[in-house]
């Protein structure tokens, strides 16, 4: 159990407040999955990979952009079904990755 939760605290104060903010990161991350899973159909679509491998790409474009996955991920979903471009950071890094899951022979198929 996380020490921010552990109820043998003595200041109930700060556990109240560290659950709080536990719920608001659980809320969130429920509010960001759609987008995430939406992204990754995208990519699996156009690189013909498995979801595991789709998920990997999000996490490297996220961590090499410095952004946020569920920022990346809607960013993803907005922009290709209105084929509308990425931002450069999410193309340069979304391009890398999409070189690595081919060179990488992960079943990945040029277009």
């Amino acid at each position: 159990m996380p020490d921010d939760l552990d109820p043998s605290r003595p200041d109930e104060a700060s556990r109240q407040s560290a659950l709080l903010e536990r719920v608001e990161q659980l809320e969130t991350a429920l509010r960001s999955r759609p987008a995430i899973e939406q992204a990754k159909g995208m990519i699996m679509m156009m690189q013909r990979c498995d979801d595991e491998q789709a998920f990997r790409v999000l996490i490297a474009v996220s961590q090499s952009c410095n952004r946020k996955l569920r920022e990346v991920a809607t960013e993803i979903v907005a922009a290709l079904p209105a084929d509308e471009p990425l931002p450069p950071d999410i193309t340069a890094a979304l391009d890398t990755e999409v070189r690595r899951l081919r060179a990488a022979g992960r079943g990945a198929v040029d277009s």
